[in-house]
C-alpha cells in the first residue's frame, strides 16, 4: 500500500513538473511575441495582424493583412519570400496568405450578386471589373461553371477606382432590379439603366485591396487561395476538384 502511495505521488510529481515546464515555455514565447511585436512596430511604424513561430527554429512568421514575412525572434534579420517545403514542395507562405484572407472575406457580409449552380459543389469568390474584357470572358462561362456544381460569388473591383466610370456602372448594376441580367448585360456592353441606391460597391473595392486584389478577374477559392486572373471552365472545376481532395 505504502509503495503505490509513494508511486502515486512520484507520479503527480513528474506530472505537475511538466505542467510547469510547458506553462513556463509559454510564457517564454508569449514574452518573445510580445517583444517582438513591440520592436517592429517601431521599425516599421505599424502593428503586426499576427505573429507566430515558423517551422525554422529562431525564425517568426509575421503577417501584416495578407502580406507574410519571417523575422528572426530578436528582430534583427527580416526575410520577404516564399517558404517552401522541400519534401512536399508546399508553399507555406502561400498556406498562410491563404489562412488570413479566409478569414476576412468569413468576417463579413460582402452583398455578393450569386449565380448559384443547383448542385454545388464549390463556391467561388470573384473580383471582378463591368470593363474588364477577361472578366467578361469568364462570365461567360458561367453557365458551364454552374452546370460544374461552382456556384460564382461576385464582388466589384472596379480598377479605375471609386470616382470611375466603371465604378458608377457597378452601382447601377447593383441597384438594378435583376442584378444578374444587369450584369450580364453590363459585360456585353449593352446599356444598362443608371440607377443609385445604398449599395456595397465602394466596401468591396476596399475589401478587395485588403485581401490582395491587384486586377480583375481575381478568384478566391473557399479555402483563400487566390487565382490571378481568367481561368478556363475546364481547368478551373479540375483545380477545385483537386483542392477539395487535399482537405
Amino acid at each position: 500500500m505504502m509503495k503505490k502511495t509513494i508511486l502515486s505521488a512520484s507520479l503527480s510529481l513528474f506530472l505537475l513538473g511538466i505542467f510547469v515546464s510547458t506553462e513556463a515555455k509559454v510564457d517564454e514565447n508569449q514574452a518573445e511575441v510580445k517583444a517582438l511585436s513591440s520592436t517592429l512596430k517601431k521599425i516599421f511604424r505599424t502593428e503586426p495582424s499576427s505573429i507566430k513561430k515558423s517551422v525554422i527554429p529562431n525564425l517568426y512568421e509575421v503577417m501584416y493583412g495578407t502580406e507574410v514575412v519571417y523575422v528572426s525572434a530578436d528582430g534583427k534579420y527580416f526575410l520577404a519570400g516564399d517558404m517552401i517545403n522541400t519534401n512536399t514542395r508546399e508553399n507555406l507562405s502561400d498556406v498562410a496568405k491563404q489562412s488570413v484572407r479566409k478569414g476576412i472575406l468569413d468576417r463579413q457580409d460582402n452583398k455578393p450578386v450569386v449565380f448559384k449552380a443547383k448542385d454545388e459543389k464549390h463556391k467561388l469568390t470573384v473580383f471582378t471589373d463591368i470593363d474588364c474584357p477577361y472578366c467578361a470572358k469568364l462570365h461567360r462561362e458561367v453557365p458551364e461553371l454552374n452546370k460544374k456544381g461552382i456556384t460564382i460569388e461576385y464582388l466589384m473591383f472596379p480598377r479605375a477606382g471609386l470616382k470611375s466610370e466603371s465604378f458608377t456602372k457597378a452601382v447601377s448594376m447593383w441597384c438594378a432590379d435583376d442584378n444578374k441580367q444587369s450584369m450580364t448585360d453590363a459585360k456585353e456592353r449593352k446599356p444598362i439603366a443608371s440607377k443609385a441606391c445604398d449599395n456595397p460597391i465602394a466596401a468591396q473595392y476596399n475589401l478587395g485591396q485588403e485581401v490582395g486584389v491587384t486586377g480583375t478577374p481575381a478568384l478566391i477559392t473557399s479555402t483563400g487561395k487566390l487565382i490571378p486572373g481568367y481561368m478556363p471552365a475546364d481547368r478551373l472545376a479540375a483545380m477545385l476538384e483537386a483542392e477539395a481532395k487535399k482537405k
